[in-house]
């Protein structure tokens, strides 16, 4: 068993109070949080004219989630505002009827046979990846973080748009959402804050955003014009043009809206997952014990073949390592809402248009509900284990909108673990140190490069 403790911000030793939290959150939103944020199950703060409260308790994520949906279903207006020049009204963040229509057309898109067609084009370009890999010179380095951002990339534009299109077009898309998030991570502080519009560098950046947004708005209608030439079958962007039609021929969804929902989905399944992939090699790097558990298991399951959608069940201490990465590391580790109505929680009175904040980052790692909750305990998350404590393991959220494409990018990263893996070793330089940065999504700070040895 693993006795790593991989890194992590600093932790206040007493509550900081409001003007040092805007500071430390304009660094990093994960430095604002004390040692008893990882103990407590309620906090209420006042950030300006404000309030903020975090739940902190399984009882409460569970209300917040699940059993008071209604009053906070809807993502923080800060949250909407900045992401709505490239989302629109897509599922992401749209509320209401809206998105219940939204969810019900794209629910099927993501069953189990949807997901093992998709499957094959994971597992045709991880293997190209592996085939670039292997043409590293021995002791070479490779970016990781970079890696797996092309590789994540390259699968979700060949799912959605198709092989083709998804190979000519995807670094184009890639590289505006890039712009994009680049604009939207200086706006982080009030997203999650509930800042108001008028807080310097909120409002000069929209420009930039939109800008960014409609290059990737006239890609993607451009694809959703030739889909709909007939072209293109088993793509997503294909199923969700059947999905679309009621039976009297009808269009449910507008094509902007569907361009939408299209963003959405690459968004989902490009930023999130390239940065848990990049901290999964990161941590087994690090510990030579979950490595070496790792190799005896493909090569146990897979005796040198290729892995497939059926393996990935059987594949168990790998999926555990890609859990134990999510707790550590949530790919999103702050979930943002806003009270629609009054409410009274714990006894404290929570005022309409309060910001309700479920954090995975705290919750995940919370002293009341995880043994050794800092180190790096794969095994924690194998079958024979006690199955944590409903709603304290929320790397996709939970309730009602919880991640549409969670078993999706579930076995996409399984495969790609799994597959690179089998082939190759890979090793951090000792002296190199590795942070994070949190905006929107957690990720590693800068490169990192990686040595690469061939494991045959």
């Amino acid at each position: 068993m693993s006795d790593f403790i991989p890194p992590y911000p600093k932790r206040h030793t007493k509550e900081i109070n409001p003007f040092q939290a805007l500071y430390y959150a304009q660094q990093d939103l994960l430095s604002v949080w004390d040692e008893e944020s990882f103990e407590v199950e309620f906090m209420h703060r006042k950030i300006l004219k404000q309030n903020i409260f975090i739940a902190n308790s399984p009882d409460l994520v569970r209300y917040i989630f699940v059993e008071a949906k209604e009053n906070y279903e809807r993502k923080s207006p800060q949250m909407r505002r900045a992401l709505e020049p490239l989302l629109g009204d897509g599922l992401f963040i749209s509320d209401g009827d809206t998105w219940a229509s939204r969810r019900k057309i794209q629910m099927p898109l993501f069953d189990s046979a949807h997901i093992k067609m998709f499957s094959r084009v994971m597992t045709s370009t991880i293997h190209e990846m592996a085939e670039e890999w292997a043409k590293v010179p021995e002791g070479g380095e490779v970016n990781v973080h970079t890696e797996m951002g092309k590789l994540t990339a390259e699968i979700i534009a060949r799912t959605l748009f198709g092989e083709k299109l998804g190979s000519e077009n995807s670094a184009a898309v890639v590289d505006a959402f890039a712009a994009y998030q680049s604009v939207v991570k200086q706006m982080a502080l009030s997203n999650f804050l509930g800042l108001p519009d008028w807080w310097p560098n909120v409002n000069a950046k929209v420009g930039k955003a939109r800008k960014a947004a409609k290059t990737i708005h006239n890609a993607v209608d451009a694809i959703i014009a030739k889909a709909e030439e007939g072209g293109h079958e088993g793509t997503l962007v294909a199923e969700l043009l059947k999905a679309n039609q009621t039976e009297s021929g009808i269009d449910t969804m507008t094509k902007e809206q569907i361009r939408n929902e299209l963003i959405v989905l690459f968004m989902a399944g490009h930023e999130t997952t390239a940065n848990v992939l990049a901290w999964t090699w990161y941590l087994i790097s690090q510990a030579p014990e979950v490595e070496k558990k790792l190799h005896a298991e493909l090569d146990e399951v897979l005796q040198g073949r290729t892995p497939e959608f059926a393996d990935v069940d059987k594949l168990k201490y790998t999926r555990a390592i890609l859990d134990e990465t999510m707790r550590l590391y949530p790919p999103v580790p702050i979930l943002s809402r806003e009270a629609l109505e009054g409410d009274i929680i714990r006894g404290k009175k929570v005022p309409p248009g309060s910001i309700m904040l479920i954090v995975p980052w705290l919750i995940q790692r919370h002293k009341k509900y995880w043994d050794k909750p800092d180190h790096f305990i794969p095994e924690r998350f194998m079958p024979d284990a006690p199955k944590p404590i409903k709603f304290t393991y929320i790397p996709f959220s939970a309730g009602p909108r919880v991640c549409l494409a969670k078993n999706f990018g579930i076995i996409e990263s399984v495969l790609s673990i799994a597959i690179l893996a089998q082939k190759f070793r890979l090793s951090l330089d000792e002296n190199r140190k590795v942070e994070h940065e949190c905006r929107l999504t957690l990720r590693p700070k800068g490169r990192l490069p990686m040595i690469i040895q061939n494991r045959n």
